[in-house]
């Protein structure tokens, strides 16, 4: 009988530190590492992204002083990299590496308004999925073209004043496009997503200013695709 205990009593145990484990796994923040690639208002996007991911109690956001942040001894720790505003140079192949290679063994990688950037690089453009070739700008609406992915279900077509962003998407790149613009001649894709190695990799194009950074639908998309590229369930911000 008083084995049985024991063993009942061990049983017990064991369930409440797996459920405490369970608990603080859950509760781990996501680790990001947010970059400037050198053009447009990072300072408005950092305050008003920071704060609105801050909100949501599960991330914990580094800034990147330079390029050299992407090196893969550099970063260890975190779980995802996010990529804001155009220009750069990866003039490094270390640091090239070091992003190609978290992203291929599980890393998330995120950017916004970021395919006008880093134009040397190849695999910056493979990651990214396309690059910039032009834009025009105003008002527009985004249509979503895909309401049964995790990070568009639910969400309704929207407006939104930004630029509009053309891109050639790299050869190698296997998007899926989430939402596009329908304008006459612009017809393009603004959201997009792609699984590269065991990473997830989110890309809007939207996001040039403080008109398209305070738009509460570009602010949930984006929450949205940076839950999915580190493999968590979406949630609204």
């Amino acid at each position: 009988m008083l084995l049985r205990r024991n063993l009942v009593t061990s049983a017990i145990a064991v369930a409440i530190i797996w459920a405490l484990s369970a608990d603080a796994f859950c509760a781990e923040k996501i680790k990001t590492l947010m970059i400037h690639n050198g053009g447009h208002d990072f300072n408005g996007f950092k305050a008003v992204f920071a704060e609105v991911l801050d909100k949501t109690g599960d991330f914990d956001i580094a800034v990147a002083e330079n390029f050299d942040a992407l090196k893969a001894e550099n970063l260890k720790g975190f779980d995802l990299v996010l990529f804001y505003g155009s220009g750069g140079n990866l003039a490094d192949p270390a640091q090239e590496k070091g992003l190609d290679e978290f992203v291929k063994n599980g890393g998330g990688m995120a950017g916004v308004h970021a395919t006008d950037a880093h134009k040397k690089s190849d695999i910056y453009w493979h990651l990214t999925g396309g690059r910039f070739t032009g834009h025009g700008g105003g008002k527009f609406k985004i249509y979503i073209t895909d309401k049964k992915h995790p990070i568009t279900e639910g969400m309704e077509d929207f407006e939104i004043s930004d630029e509009t962003y053309r891109n050639k998407y790299h050869p190698d790149a296997k998007i899926e496009s989430l939402g596009k613009m329908d304008r006459g001649k612009e017809q393009q894709s603004m959201v997009w997503v792609q699984k590269i190695g065991k990473g997830r990799v989110f890309n809007t194009t939207l996001g040039h200013g403080k008109a398209a950074f305070n738009n509460p639908h570009l602010q949930r998309l984006v929450v949205r695709g940076l839950y999915w590229a580190v493999g968590r369930k979406p949630k609204d911000p």
